[in-house]
Order: C-alpha cells, then structure tokens, then sequence
C-alpha cells in the first residue's frame, strides 16, 4: 500500500510539472504574456500597421500641397492688378512674344522715372495703356533713362504720350485733331503721325485726307515736323495729342540702332 500511495504521489507531481511546462510565462516588468500571441492580439498588430500605412500617404499629400502652395505665392504680380486710376495718358509699344518681359520692364521703367506702375489693358496684341502723372515729362526722364541705363529697354519700343480720347469715328477723331492743331503756329511746320489697329473702316490714304482737311496750316513737313498731330486708333477708340518729336520716345532710335 505504501509503494501504490508513493507512486501515484510522483504521478501527481510529474503532471502539475507537465501543465507548469506548457503554461506560458509573464514578463514581470510589463505584466504581459510572453508566450505566443492569441489572434485577437496579431488582428490589432495588424490594423495598427494598416493605420500608420495609411498615414504616411495622407502626410506626403499634405507636404506636397504645402509645396504647391509655395510656388504659387511665388508668381509674378498679373497685368491689370495696378489698374488705371482716370484716363490713360501715355501707350507703349511692345514685342508681344515677350508680354510677361515686357510687363516687367515697363514697370521697373516707371518706378526709375519715379512713377507708380498703372498699366491697363487693351485689345490690341503689343500695347499697353499707362497712367502717369504728367506724360511729357515722363517722357523725357524715360529718354534720359535710355540714355544711361539702355540695358533697362529690351523688349518696350515707343512711349506716346496722349492728350485725349474718343470714339473712333471719323467725325470724332476730326473734332479733336481740329482742337488739338489750334496749338501750331502759323508759320510751324507740321505733319500728321498715324497709327490704326483693328480698324478697317477706311483705307490708310483716303483716312490720312480725312483727318488733314480740318487742320488749315499749310507748312507741312513729313521730315522735320515742328509739331505732329499724333492719332493712335486702338479699335473702337483713338487717342490724339499735339506732340513734338522729342516727346515720343522711340527707344531704337535712342539707341542708335
């Protein structure tokens, strides 16, 4: 009896050392399993990699957008943000492949000449329209700028001052050439300047007889004009001013090319 009871106390310990063997051990620091993982706990793994897979995305996006953004800021300012405060008084020919160059430079021509950039748009490819505070004067500092700094002129061509404005009919552009030659003497020589875009109402000859006839100063001179009634139509309006050659700046000729 002694021998039975003394085996069956060895079986008892040999199974509760098997069932101690396969129960998985605690890491005392954490109080977390270190056994194998149950599924719940490989599921939750997994989504945490799913989310931090998802984020990375969302966050190279986020970066990018911040980089578009950047570069935007960075444009240059449009033509027509500093629009026309009044009245044009002044056009400026340009080489219409290079708008944007253009824009640029005749704004940092201005600013030189000590005037705010005021430029307006026009249907015509190759013109602007531009407000100044007094268009012979600026003129003259921009011939004087050309003078010293030619490298400033690359792509803008004339500078027109204009005195006024009107519908391009025939009978208004005569109104105002006949107000404007009443500053020709009598004894000055003189000459018609035109320059006619997008209007196709009457042929160059038969529109030069036109607007002469109500000027009755009879010394014209087409070479050495003491005074030069200036028409610019621009489609449905002109300009007209009564000019002398120094106040158009035409920047090749300044340059001597």
């Amino acid at each position: 009896m002694a021998k039975r009871r003394a085996k069956a106390r060895a079986k008892g310990k040999s199974a509760k050392s098997r069932k101690a063997a396969k129960k998985p051990s605690r890491n005392p620091s954490r109080g977390r399993s270190t056994g194998p993982r149950r599924r719940n706990d490989v599921g939750a793994v997994k989504r945490t990699v799913s989310r931090k897979a998802k984020a990375k995305p969302k966050a190279a996006a986020k970066a990018m957008k911040g980089r578009k953004t950047t570069k935007a800021a960075a444009k240059p300012m449009p033509l027509g943000s500093t629009p026309l405060k009044g009245q044009a008084n002044m056009i400026v020919t340009f080489d219409p492949n290079h708008r944007g160059t253009a824009e640029l430079e005749l704004r940092e021509v201005l600013r030189q000449a000590g005037e705010k950039p005021q430029i307006g748009q026009t249907e015509v490819e190759g013109l602007f329209k531009v407000a100044v505070s007094n268009a012979r004067a600026t003129a003259a500092k921009i011939r004087n700028l050309c003078h010293s700094n030619p490298n400033l002129f690359s792509v803008t061509h004339h500078y027109t001052p204009i005195d006024s404005w009107c519908q391009s009919e025939v009978s208004a552009m005569q109104k105002l050439i006949r107000s404007a030659s009443a500053g020709i003497g009598q004894n000055e020589k003189w000459k018609l300047g035109l320059n006619k875009r997008h209007w196709d109402k009457l042929e160059g000859g038969q529109l030069i007889i036109k607007l002469t006839e109500v000027v009755d100063r009879k010394n014209v001179d087409l070479d050495n004009p003491d005074k030069i009634v200036q028409v610019e139509i621009i489609g449905k309006e002109a300009g007209v001013a009564l000019l002398t050659q120094k106040d158009v700046v035409d920047i090749a000729r300044e340059k001597g090319e």
